[in-house]
Order: structure tokens, then sequence, then C-alpha cells
């Protein structure tokens, strides 16, 4: 008989019912953490600390359905604190925020001064584009926590695979590139040259002789070469194939100076070796809309008004009480005000600056700090999968020194007929030019690119009339893809952690991990745990730098934008 077979014997699972019944969830977590039951990759994936019932018919305002606001409301909600909560949400119809997954009969609708454009997805039925964030790192562990706590089921997300292309104009002879040519041939001529450098003994005062020879064998794998050569490898592809009767044919390597000409470095080509992109992966299976079309939604659906755009936001006192008013309006111009006792904003900082409000000096500043960040994508819908009878890719992305940057290829539904490409995500000054440009014109521009990558094919297999885009900075309510804290003054940063009286602001906006739906799933969480007084949980080192938005949305690294 085993010790957990003996009544009265203390098993962990009797052990772990008896800290649940003192202490909750919470401490559930902590003891399983401890015991070593499960990993605890970040404070802020435990289970969040809100009392049951402790709200006592106080009211809070949700600020925007995103992914932050329905995080904070399912929270509020799930562990049954009490809150009346309340979500104002400045769309007529469609949560979500900037997680948009666009089908047949979906509308982008954006507004250019005076105009309003809008594109009508044509899609064939089943067949979609993730308009918005398109893949979850396998270290987003909140997100993917929820994920599997709401039933969203995933699938593998392929970043890239070496049979992606590569193109730079005049350079290989005005012919796309496999990654794996690009890639393995420039490691090949760094392996060489530097074994040059150690022979001719320019590495001695940094390398023992022992050091040395290690370097030399570790160079000759890392090429890899042949008596210090690069002659180029099948790491690099066939010209033919091997088979039965033939070994097949090697590549030749790209000259150096060809790779050099190209500066690829510059187009983003090493963006899959940065931590936000690294494998694995995810994507919900069937669009990214999942988490919060059939996970969040659904849960909170009665606690959500659409068609509410807030145009007032101020901390008054009611009874000696603090207190938020909040104005409204509908599609019809009518207004109205809530009075809640704590507001949680997760409209972008840029958009929430302009309306009505009595915020502090320093917390008004910080707002107009935070930039909005251009960004473009362009989808379309191919008939025919050329990508994979043609050149063999099976997900991964293709980048080009061009306006569209880059083209990414679906990770699901392999071998099937049809399937949907982004067509074009881009930034900066090309996400400005391109977003300038009226959707018919994007088409134009876009499709230019991926002829430079795929030829014939695309022009042959795509409709170019079904294709649509989107430039974020344009979309109503949103304004921009992300938020850009690039040389912002870390001091704004810090004022937006905290609260301006009762008011919060929450989002991918206010975290490490802008553009991210971990970083607004964290910051929702992080403003409950503030807001409920459980900020000791929350211990972190002085913040001395705002956001790197660059690096997390874009890559590492320098661009030529």
């Amino acid at each position: 008989m085993s010790d957990s077979d003996h009544p009265g014997s203390w098993t962990r699972r009797r052990f772990l019912e008896a800290v649940g019944s003192i202490g909750g969830a919470a401490a559930v977590y902590d003891a399983m953490v401890a015991l070593g039951v499960v990993r605890a990759p970040a404070a802020a994936a435990a289970p969040l600390e809100i009392p049951e019932g402790g709200g006592s018919g106080k009211v809070i305002a949700v600020l925007g359905a995103g992914i932050a606001g329905l995080t904070a409301a399912y929270e509020l909600q799930q562990r049954k604190s009490g809150y009346t909560v309340v979500v104002l949400e400045a769309d007529e119809s469609r949560a979500g925020g900037r997680s948009y997954t666009v089908r047949n009969g979906d509308k982008i609708v954006e507004r250019h001064g005076s105009e309003t454009w809008t594109q009508t997805c044509q899609f064939d039925k089943g067949l979609y584009l993730n308009a918005g964030p398109g893949r979850l790192p396998y270290h987003h562990t909140v997100v993917l926590g929820y994920c599997h706590e709401l039933g969203v089921p995933l699938e593998v997300y392929v970043m890239n695979t070496r049979a992606n292309l590569y193109r730079n104009g005049e350079w290989f002879e005005r012919k796309a590139q496999p990654h794996r040519r690009i890639l393995n041939d420039t490691r090949g001529w760094i392996a060489e040259l530097l074994t040059k450098s150690v022979n001719k003994g320019s590495l001695n005062a940094d390398l023992t002789a022992g050091e040395r020879k290690q370097m030399l064998d570790l160079l000759a794998t890392f090429g890899p070469l042949t008596n210090g050569k690069y002659a180029g490898s099948q790491r690099s592809g066939f010209t033919t194939q091997p088979g039965v009767t033939t070994p097949g044919a090697i590549e030749p390597p790209l000259p150096l100076v060809e790779l050099l000409g190209s500066e690829f470095w510059l187009d983003r080509m090493y963006q899959p070796e940065d931590y936000e992109w690294q494998p694995t992966l995810f994507q919900p299976v069937g669009g990214m809309d999942m988490i919060w079309r059939k996970g969040l939604l659904p849960r909170v659906a009665p606690l959500v008004r659409f068609g509410r755009v807030v145009t007032s936001v101020r901390n008054v006192e009611r009874g000696g009480e603090p207190k938020v008013l909040i104005r409204h309006r509908d599609g019809a111009g009518n207004e109205e005000t809530l009075e809640a006792d704590w507001c949680i904003s997760t409209i972008p900082a840029w958009i929430l600056a302009r309306a009505d409000n009595n915020f502090s000096k320093e917390f008004d500043a910080a707002l107009k700090a935070v930039k909005p960040a251009p960004t473009c994508k362009v989808g379309w819908q191919a008939n025919r999968r050329f990508w994979e009878l043609d050149d063999e890719i099976y997900g991964g992305i293709s980048y080009i020194n061009h306006n569209i940057t880059q083209m990414w290829y679906p990770s699901n539904d392999y071998f099937t007929e049809k399937g949907t490409m982004t067509g074009a995500y881009n930034y900066e000054k090309r996400a400005i030019a391109l977003g300038n440009e009226r959707p018919e014109e994007r088409r134009k521009i876009a499709a230019a690119g991926a002829r430079m990558l795929h030829g014939d094919a695309f022009g042959r297999d795509v409709p170019i009339d079904l294709g649509l885009s989107i430039a974020w900075h344009y979309v109503p309510h949103q304004e921009a893809g992300w938020a850009d804290w690039d040389g912002v003054d870390p001091i704004h940063y810090r004022t937006l952690l905290q609260a301006d009286g009762r008011v919060f602001v929450a989002g991918d906006q206010v975290s490490y991990l802008p553009g991210w739906q971990e970083g607004a799933m964290l910051s929702a969480r992080y403003v409950l745990q503030k807001m409920l007084g459980r900020e000791k949980l929350l211990l972190a080192p002085p913040i001395t730098t705002a956001p790197h938005s660059h690096a997390m949305t874009e890559g590492g690294g320098r661009t030529r934008e």
C-alpha cells in the first residue's frame, strides 16, 4: 500500500486541497509552483487575486472591447467580483480592436480627412485574412493560457522556412533567391574569411593555441568548409535533386560580392532570429479572432455596449467619494453619462488625449507623448496554391526590398485548392506611402511586388480584384497599428502605469510588448491588481526606459526604413 492510500496521510493532493480551502486559487497556484508541480513562466500568469464579491455593487467602466478590455471584463466576471462592469465599445458591431480577422462580407473602413473609404471582403467562404495580429509566440504564456482556459484550439504558425524567397532589385540576376542560399552561403563566406584570419594569426591575442584549433573546427562545421574553403554545400539546396541514379547537383554558392551588394540584412531577413519570432509559434484554428469571438466575448457579451464613442472622461467627487464621469454618444448623436467608481481605458492614448478631460498635467502630457505607429497589410486570395506547387513553400515569410516588405504564406490548409496570403506588411515610411494610396492603387503596388517574387504565377492564380488592404493609421477608433514609444521620455511611461484619480490606461500600448496581444492581456491584469490594491505582487525594478516599439514589432537590427 502506498502512502497515498493511508487514511489521514498528507498526500500532495490533500495538501493542495487544504491550501485552496484557506487561501483560494492564487494560494494553490503558489503552492504548486513551490512544489514544482507547475512552471512559473511569469508572475502575471498566476490566477488573479480578485476577492469574490469584493466589489459590493461598485461600477467599473471599461472603455474599449479589444483584447485588453475584454480580458479585464472577463476576469471581473469570472472571479465573481461583485463589481458592475460596463464595457463601452466605439465600433457599431465588432469587438476585438486590432484583432481583426476579415472574412467574406466583412468591411474595412478607413477615414481619410472628410472621405470614408470602405472595402468589402469578397474572399470565398472559409478563407480569411488576419488583418491585425497573426501569431502567438511560445513564450507568450498568458495569451496561450487563456486560449487553453477558453477552449480556443491552436495550430502551429510557421514563421520561416528555408524555401521562402528574398529579392532585391537588380541583384542575383534579378531573380528571387530562396532563404537557404542567402543565409547559408553568407555563413560559408564568413566562415572562410574568419578561417583565413585565424590562420594568419590575427586572433592570436584573443585566443590560445587550443582555442584557435577549436575555432577552426567550429568554422569548418559552421561553414561548412573543405580545407578552409567554402565551395557551397547541400545546405543551400540542389539544382538537380538527388535520386536513385544521381547524387544530385549542389547549388553553386552565391558570390560574396552579390550578397554584400544586396544588403539583404536590411530587409529583415534575420527577423525570425529575434526572440519574439523564434519557433514555436501558434495561431488559433480558424483565425486570430477566435480568441475573442469564441473565447472572451461570449463570456462577457451582456456587459458590452456597442456603438458608444467616448467624448469625455472626468474625475469627480460624489458625496465625498471619488468617481469617474464618462460621457458617450451613439451613432445618432445621443449622449449618455455613466458614473463609475473606476475607469479602465483601453482607448489609444492619442485618441483619449483628445477627449474632454480633467487629467493632471503630467498624465495629459504622457498621453500626448505616445506616438501612433503606421502600418499596412494587403491580403490576397489565390485560386491555386502556387507557392506550394511551384516553389515548395509551406508557410513562412518571403522578404523583399519593395514597398510590400514581406509576403506571408498560410500555415494551414496545406494541399488544398485555394488559400489566402498576406501580400504586404510594412511599417513607417512605406506604410505611410502605401496607406495614402487608394485601395485599387495599393493592390497594383502590392501585385507588382508579388510578381517580383513569384513571376507569372501570381498574375495567373490571384484575382487582383479580390485583394483588399488595411492602413491601420486610418482606421477609426485605432489610428495606428500600435504605440510607438521609441525616443519617448520614460517618465511618460511611468506616469501611464499609475492611475490618474480613478482612471487607468491599459492595453499593449502600456506594456513592453506593444503590438502583441500578450502585452494587452498583461496590462489588463496589471491594472486590475493595481486597482484592487494588490500591487505588492507586482514588484519590478525601476523603469528607466520606455518600450522599444520598433524592436518588438518589426524586429531588431538596422533596416532600410
